[in-house]
């Protein structure tokens, strides 16, 4: 006997619990919120799909969600490990999928520089899989602790389209434009070839940027552009990227996303 109605027991209680100011653009979209609960037609927003959609899942009435879709939920709601493999086992009837982690090897030292940055940094790799980040950027980037490429969070997540601010032409297009370079300059990655084709296959916009647009970046070192970040309500915020590559593997990035404004840095 199926035990899929319970699914929404746990999602509701989640849901009820889930402070909507630590979803970037929250307010921006739905307005200010005092208290704590997000709807089920947030939700539904939220991760891309129709309220009645959403609704059917918390009724235990869709046999086989889809990973990705469950997985998007996991994000909004900032589900832990064990909360992740609850919703996982009521909706879908199975373990949820291991995350992703690349197989490179960072020295300590270089998680040492990315930790002890007084803003967000991270490092990755060819591909744009993530290799190291600081807890400054768990706090404006919650995503980044489940392991997803930086290419396709951005290009073809929701929430991406939520936080950042002007995204087809500020984010998308030069973002789309890097990828698609790195591509056709390096037919021999595999791993890359998988993000590119996954990208396609997710998002029809990013799709037709990858194919269609004549944008050229081939990176974002000093380029500025605007997102919300948790907590903050709709107050917008303009960063600067400062990109970096180790003289000893130069297909890594190490990426520092700074306030213009140097002293804010905490």
């Amino acid at each position: 006997m199926s035990n899929r109605h319970r699914v929404g027991d746990f999602l509701r209680e989640w849901r009820a619990k889930m402070d909507p100011n630590l979803v970037p653009g929250f307010t921006a979209k739905f307005g200010p919120r005092n208290k704590p609960g997000l709807t089920q037609a947030e939700m539904a927003v939220l991760t891309g799909v129709t309220e009645s959609w959403y609704r059917r899942l918390e009724a235990g009435g869709i046999a086989n969600p889809k990973t990705d879709w469950l997985e998007r939920i996991v994000r909004i709601l900032d589900l832990n490990e064990a909360k992740r493999y609850t919703l996982f086992v009521y909706a879908k009837g199975q373990e949820p999928p291991p995350l992703y982690r690349p197989a490179a090897v960072i020295d300590p030292s270089t998680t040492a520089v990315i930790q002890g940055q007084p803003w967000p940094a991270y490092i990755s790799d060819a591909s744009w899989d993530m290799l190291k980040y600081n807890d400054l950027c768990v706090q404006n980037w919650p995503w980044v602790k489940y392991g997803i490429n930086i290419m396709t969070w951005c290009l073809t997540y929701p929430e991406a389209r939520l936080q950042l601010i002007d995204w087809e032409e500020s984010w998308a297009k030069p973002m789309a434009s890097q990828l698609r370079l790195v591509h056709e300059s390096q037919p021999e990655n595999r791993r890359l070839a998988e993000v590119v084709a996954d990208i396609k296959k997710r998002d029809k916009v990013a799709a037709r940027l990858l194919t269609d647009d004549l944008t050229s970046v081939t990176h974002p070192d000093g380029h500025r552009r605007w997102m919300y970040l948790p907590n903050r309500g709709e107050e917008e915020f303009e960063v600067i990227f400062r990109c970096y590559a180790p003289l000893s593997d130069r297909s890594q990035r190490m990426m520092f996303i700074m306030s213009p404004d140097y002293s804010l840095a905490s």
